[in-house]
Formats: C-alpha cells, structure tokens, sequence
C-alpha cells in the first residue's frame, strides 16, 4: 500500500479503527457512510466525513479513516478540495479550523479559527485555483498560499455582513456568492481586502423567501442554485447579460442540495437521486439507486470516465453505470448521532434519539449495535415492525443478560417499547397492549427515559409524565405497575439502576430520587416498600433536586449524580427500614481548604470498572477517574490534555468483557481502553495480548479475563518467577520486565493465578521476542 500521510502512518496502523485497542490507547468511531464532500488527486479519492475523512488508494483499492486521534486537527468536516500544484488536500471545519494534508504529512493552518473574529467562521467551501487555496467562510473570503501553508490573504466582499457560500472564477474575475447577493472583484486588483473593490452583481436579485447556494461554470457562464424555503421550489439559474434564466426547474418535485459541473456534465444532486445533464441540458444520465438503496448524493467528482460520489448515507460510491458501481466500505458507526449506550457480555448498543423533558426531538428511530467489531444499524428500513407506526426518539436500550439477543429500546413517542429477538423487532408495546401511560402533558406520546433488566430477565421500564412510572416486563410477558408516591407523579424521569439486592432507583425531575423495594417478589405489591430522596438534611441530603446519573459499586453503594455534583447512598437498604438514608458528600482538602469533591460540577455519567473505581461524567470539565472509595482524583481526562474530543460527556459504558470505556460526547463517540475489567469466575474468556511480543512493542503485556483482584504470577518455563502483580478486577498487566525491573530475553513465559482456593493454576502463556 503507498502511504500517503506518511507521518502518521505507523501509528494509524497500530491502532485502526477496526480492531481492538491496546491499554491506555483511544479510538473515534467515525460513521463512513455519511460523507458530506470529495475530492480526487495524486491518485486518491479522498472522502469528507461529518467526522474524518476516507481515505482510499485507488492503485492499491485500500482505504482508511482519518480522524482528529490519528492525524487530523479537528473533528466536524464541511468540505474538502485537492490542490495540485502542492499535491495537498484541504479540510476544512465547522469551527473555521483548516487541515493541508500533503504527501509528508497534515499540516494545520488555523488561523481562521483563532482568528478574533466574532460569529460564524464554518469553512463552507475550498475552491483551488493558480496555486493557491481559496476558503469561502462564515465571514470572508480567505486566500491560501499551499506552498508556505499559511493565509496569504482575507477578503471582505460582504464587509462581514454575510458569508460566503461559493467562490468561482471567470475571464479577469473572482466571484464571490452569498445567501442573497453576487459579488465581483477583478483579479488584477491588490486591494481586493478593502470591502469596496468589490460590487453587487445587480443581475442577481435578492431573494425573497429562499437563499443562493452554488456556483459553477459551464460554457462560460456563470449558474446559481436557488433553494427557496418552500419544499420543491429550488431551482438553478444561469446568468445573462439581462439577468437570471432559470435552466432547472422543479420538475422532480423535490429539493435540490447542490449541483456542479464536471467532466462537460452537469451534476444536480436531489433530496434522493443526482442526475447529469449534457451542455444543452439534455439527461445524460440519472441515478436514483445503487441496486435497490435509494441514492442521497452530496458532491461527485469525474475523473477518467469514473464518478466518485460522496452519497449522504452510503459514504464512498465508485459509479460507472446503473448496474456497475462499489461501495468503498469502511467499518463504523451507521450514523453520526449518539446519545446512550449499555452493554452486556462484551455487546454495546448504542441510541441514536434523545428524551427531554420540555420539547421532543422527533429524530427517527435508530439504534446501532457493536459486537466483535461489526456495526450494526436497527432502522424503519432494516426492521418492518417499525414501518407505519408513530416511532421516534429511542433514548435508552438494555440487553438481557440471560440472553444477550434479546434487547429492549425505548424512547418517547407514540409506540415508546420495543423488544428485539436474534435482530428483529418482534413486538412494539404502546399504551394500547399494555399498561404504558401516555404522557399527561397532553401530547399523545408515551415517555420513557431508562429501561433496564434485572438477572431475572425481567424488563424495568421508567414511564415518566404517569401515575406509575415504575413498571416491569416479566420474562414470561406479563405486566405489573409499582406505588411510588406522589411526587413521582406526571413528572419527567430520569435514569434507572438495580442494584446488587434488586432494589431499584430512579431518578424524578424537580425533587431527586426514588428507591424501590419490591421484596423480591415483582408479581406482589403487598409486600413492597420506597423511598424518596431529596435536598436537605434528614430528607436524602441530595446536592441536587435533579438527578442525572446512577451507578452501584461492587459494595452496592448508590452513586448519585446531579446538576450540582455527586454523592453516594452507603448503606443503601438501610433507607426501606426507614434509618438515616442521607447521601454522603465526599469532602477534600484542597490548599488549605476543605470542599466536596468534584463541587457543584453538573455530572452527566457515573461508571464503575472491573476495580471498582468511579468514572465521573461531565457536562464541561470532561472525565474524572475516582479511586474505589472514591475519596481520590486518579486521573482527568479533558480535550486538553488527553484525546478526549469534547469535555461536554453525554454517556458512557463499559465493556466489561475487554475494559474499554465507551465515551459519547456531543461531538462524537470516542473509546479508550483502561487496566481493568470484569472478571471471569470460570477463565474461559482468558486472553493474553499482544502474543507474540515483537521487538518493537514497548507497551504493558495484558492478561485478560481473569478472577477479581487475582494474584498473577510469571514464570519462565522453568518455573522461575519473573514477575508478580495483582489484578485490576479481571485484568492484569506486565511491563515485560523481572522483578529487578531488566528486559526479559526471548522465551515462552507462562502466566499462573491463584483460584478461589488459593492454588495456583497456568491460564495462558506468551512468547516474547527480543
């Protein structure tokens, strides 16, 4: 394969995408079939991603993703353009950020984005022409020099009032569009940064109701598109001496998302089809499908009788006839939209939706799960239950851990439950089949904010806007509601955790937290009891009335999060017998100064790992890594000084198989694998990685899938001990030095742990290699 990014090279091999991570490494999952832009040169396609870009060798027919944790910048990706004088392909960002990848490597020029301009500086569009770079911004018209990578010029011809959409080139002039007005500049002009060089093209009115887009030149005019605001109304026109004439109309009643002119065609991309017209506007060609999947083209490019077409939904497409095209697969995310996730046994799941107290989001009902390093996307197209019914914001899935192919997604909408059997929605549940309450805001949608399952196999569901928002699916399909007093009435829910006894807790907007006690008899309600918690002394002592986040420590303790920090229940059934139920807040010294942990941070998450230490969400600070106890900070991970991508944390998961912790952010889904996992009482699951040791690995040795807090022995195959530790959880791990802290030579060395009986017994062995 010839490596283009040769600077980043090895290190995207040693951690791709694809294939799992070593300890202490991160990894961004980035969706590859919604690509947004392309562009072709020094024999590359290279793909725009909402969150990297595909990278695919067209001699060799290999492709990688680039992402801000393996060479790029920066993370939301608008457009991409090759310059070829440099042989370099531009990024560029929502944020105004710019990314000149060059056959040695990718070099930032951010000064768009550190500029102190204030309001919109999104990169909208690269155009590339004599040598140079021509950035079309939120706010002007930016000039790039490729060979000294950096802004050679900034052009105003809005003054700032407007940004830039397109730029293109004709006889002696630059053009520059806006939203509602052309501007020209004459290229011979040096003074093309004093806004009034520039003049309004008056051929080109200002639009009513809808705005301008793109340009392009063909047959050495000038065409515009026009997106009117009402559906099926955009058009493109050309410009003529007296004006605009209108060249495409709506004759495909749908909205066109952009056109271009390549290779003599000329490309309009629709709502679901592209279609290329000739010079005289005859149809050269249409494509509405690849096979039987609808088409969403955003951009193409024709090189050598080949379109390369950036499709919204399918990613990369190599097109050359109806019945002849490839899709350049890459696996990822099916989408870039995340917003919960569990996970069971190594299988995460992954919503797409979101439920909000006030107003609802109304996205489509889409749910991914990841297992063995394969996506997979639960969609209305993939799943026929869900075709024809109202279903939208699915916010929060459980996989049963009696069997972990039967799943539950839930969200807020009209049909909110659905359960999954091997792949299939096999039954959707709605206030018609079963006790599920409509919202008392009067909307007609049912609510649920968390669902999860007990060992049991049996579903609890929190219905939030009821008067039981405590209900559960048995395993044998019956229903049963739950008393949970007043203030848990018509309210908007929170998250919901079991604990190690079955008692369960969840979370009520505006007065705090619910414990429920069911006596491990679900079917019965005579023998019940609960608990609420709230502010003050006495009463819960919760730093907040609004609880975000949930989370039971190996020692079954209640970890509670809130808008305003956290606190933990340590004597959690001591609350049902009505002895002091008041949430402790961890206190600190700090400087002098004695405070609560982690203060009023607003926490988005609470997770435990295979060593029982807290992971803490945040809503602006990142992700605090808390001892067991929890009364240290052992760790911070923020976007400034880790690969975390955002400090804004929406979710996060363990899997807790492997110890790698699933983040979501509002930027996308990242992951980093920590030293520890979950144990394995039977080592069936014991794995040894990397093996072999190859000269030119340097990281810690990992022994996976072992008992809790093991004693782990390495000895040669002699039997002489090399090295001692103890487990994190399930997981163990070996610097490959001796216990004198020297390099092991080259040998098989084997891997002992002592059982619950104390006796010790071989797991694994590795091969090192010097």
């Amino acid at each position: 394969m010839r490596i283009f990014l040769g600077l980043f090279s090895a290190f995207i091999l040693a951690t791709p995408a694809t294939a799992q991570i070593g300890m202490g490494q991160w990894r961004m999952h980035v969706p590859a079939s919604q690509a947004v832009d392309v562009a072709v040169g020094n024999g590359y396609v290279m793909a725009a991603l909402t969150s990297g870009v595909l990278e695919y060798d067209i001699a060799a027919a290999e492709n990688r993703v680039l992402n801000n944790l393996n060479a790029l910048s920066d993370i939301q990706v608008t457009c991409i353009e090759y310059e070829p004088q440099s042989q370099s392909f531009f990024v560029g960002y929502e944020n105004g950020n710019l990314d000149q990848i060059t056959p040695n490597g990718v070099i930032n020029i951010p000064a768009i984005k550190l500029s102190q301009v204030t309001g919109n500086k999104r990169i909208n569009k690269i155009v590339t022409a004599n040598g140079l770079a021509y950035i079309a911004t939120g706010f002007a018209l930016v000039v790039i020099n490729p060979s000294k990578n950096e802004v050679k010029d900034t052009y105003y011809p809005t003054n700032g009032n407007e940004g830039i959409n397109d730029i293109t080139f004709l006889n002696d002039s630059i053009y520059a569009l806006s939203d509602n007005n052309l501007y020209r500049g004459l290229l011979t002009n040096v003074f093309l940064a004093d806004p009034l060089q520039w003049t309004v093209d008056t051929r080109v009115p200002v639009p009513v109701n809808a705005h301008y887009g793109e340009m392009a030149i063909q047959q050495n005019e000038i065409h515009i598109s026009y997106h009117a605001d009402a559906f099926g109304s955009d058009s493109v026109f050309r410009l003529i001496p007296t004006g605009l004439d209108m060249v495409i109309g709506s004759a495909f009643d749908m909205e066109i998302e952009g056109f271009q002119v390549e290779d003599d065609l000329f490309y309009v991309y629709y709502s679901d089809q592209m279609v290329a017209f000739n010079e005289d506007m005859t149809v050269n060609y249409g494509v509405q499908y690849y096979n039987s999947t609808n088409a969403t083209p955003a951009r193409v490019r024709r090189v050598g009788g080949v379109a390369w077409v950036a499709d919204r939904k399918l990613g990369l497409v190599r097109y050359l006839a109806s019945n002849n095209y490839t899709y350049i697969q890459q696996e990822g995310p099916p989408k870039n939209q995340f917003f919960s996730l569990n996970s069971e046994k190594g299988k995460m799941v992954v919503t797409a939706g979101t439920v909000r107290r006030v107003e609802q989001a109304y996205n489509q009902p889409n749910v991914y799960t990841f297992e063995e390093e394969a996506w997979t996307l639960y969609d209305n197209l993939s799943q026929p239950a869900w075709q024809g019914i109202q279903i939208w914001d699915i916010g929060s899935a459980a996989i049963n851990p009696t069997d972990e192919n039967n799943m539950a997604f839930a969200g807020y909408s009209q049909e909110p439950l659905s359960m999954v059997q091997d792949g299939i929605v096999t039954t959707v549940y709605s206030p018609s089949n079963s006790p599920l309450e409509v919202s008392s805001l009067g909307n007609g949608n049912t609510c649920i904010s968390s669902v999860e399952y007990d060992d049991d196999g049996n579903l609890w569901v929190v219905n939030g806007y009821s008067l039981q928002p405590l209900k559960v699916r048995m395993a044998d399909g019956t229903w049963q509601g739950f008393e949970t007093g007043t203030d848990s009435k018509n309210v908007f829910t929170g998250k919901l955790a079991i604990d190690y006894n079955g008692n369960k807790w969840f979370g009520i907007y505006g007065t705090g937290l619910v414990g429920y006690d069911d006596n491990g008899t679900p079917e019965t309600t005579g023998d019940d009891s609960y608990r609420t918690l709230t502010t003050g002394e006495g009463l819960g002592n919760l730093p907040s009335e609004n609880v975000t986040a949930l989370a039971v420590d190996f020692d079954n303790e209640i970890w509670i999060g809130t808008e305003a920090g956290f606190g933990v229940l340590y004597n959690s059934d001591g609350i049902f017998s009505g002895s002091n139920y008041d949430a402790s807040r961890i206190l600190i010294t700090y400087e002098g100064n004695v405070e609560y942990l982690l203060g009023s941070t607003s926490i988005t998450d609470i997770e435990i790992d295979g060593g029982n230490r807290k992971w803490i969400a945040t809503a602006s600070n990142g992700i605090f890594m808390l001892s067991a106890d929890g009364q240290e900070v052992l760790a911070e991970y923020t976007k400034e000084n880790s690969p975390l991508i955002s400090n804004n944390i929406m979710d996060m998961e363990f899997n807790q198989i492997s110890g790698e912790l699933f983040i979501i952010t509002d930027l996308g889904l990242v992951s980093l694998r920590v030293d520890a996992s979950f144990e394995d009482e039977t080592y069936e699951s014991t794995t040894v990685f990397p093996n072999p040791v190859k000269p030119d690995f340097f990281g810690p040795i990992t022994i996976q899938g072992i008992r809790y807090d093991s004693d782990v022995k390495i000895t040669d195959v002699a039997g002489n001990l090399v090295y001692k530790t103890t487990s994190n959880g399930g997981t163990a791990t070996w610097n490959g030095k001796t216990i004198n802290g020297e390099d092991v030579t080259s040998g098989v060395y084997l891997i002992w742990t002592a059982t619950n009986t104390g006796k010790s017994k071989k797991v694994g062995k590795v091969t090192v290699i010097r």
